[in-house]
């Protein structure tokens, strides 16, 4: 059996750590890229459709960063309690805008008015300015009239097509 030297052992264990360093440095380039082109990549209500509902989570989250926003996903993994995107930003009135955001990728269900009125419980609940319902599809014609002079802003598949073209 072969006696290694300290600095042979010392050596190694450099070689080793810088490798594992490397590994984990390509994971992470790796990730930032495939979520970084989710919003040129998906410029169709099919291709939106076609995400799976972490990955629309994470397009929604690229979208709002675009429009100004700090956005934090929601750290719970599963059940959210009805809010997946946490934001804030600046403005000129106020010193921070706070809102929430509930991301609905449906292929045809429409979104109801329970979603919404659960939205706007979170809202007063978490004590922030604005709410957000973003979906792949549309909204039924109840929400419209539930939303009128409250601070929730309704972003169906059309709209959001629009917004990703605007800012991607």
């Amino acid at each position: 059996m072969q006696n290694y030297t300290t600095l042979e052992i010392q050596s190694i264990s450099i070689l080793i750590i810088l490798l594992l360093y490397f590994i984990w440095k390509l994971k992470v380039l790796r990730r930032k890229f495939k979520n970084k082109s989710l919003l040129k990549r998906n410029r169709t209500l099919k291709k939106l459709k076609a995400l799976s509902w972490d990955d629309f989570e994470v397009l929604c989250m690229q979208l709002f960063s675009k429009m100004g926003w700090r956005v934090r996903g929601n750290e719970k993994k599963g059940a959210d309690g009805g809010v997946d995107i946490w934001m804030q930003k600046r403005s000129f009135t106020k010193k921070n805008i706070t809102a929430i955001v509930q991301c609905k990728r449906y292929d045809d269900a429409l979104v109801t008015v329970k979603v919404i009125r659960e939205m706007y419980g979170l809202m007063h609940e978490h004590g922030v300015n604005e709410a957000y319902i973003v979906t792949t599809s549309r909204f039924t014609k109840e929400c419209y009239p539930f939303v009128e002079r409250k601070k929730m802003i309704l972003i169906d598949g059309t709209n959001l097509l629009k917004y990703i073209h605007k800012y991607s």
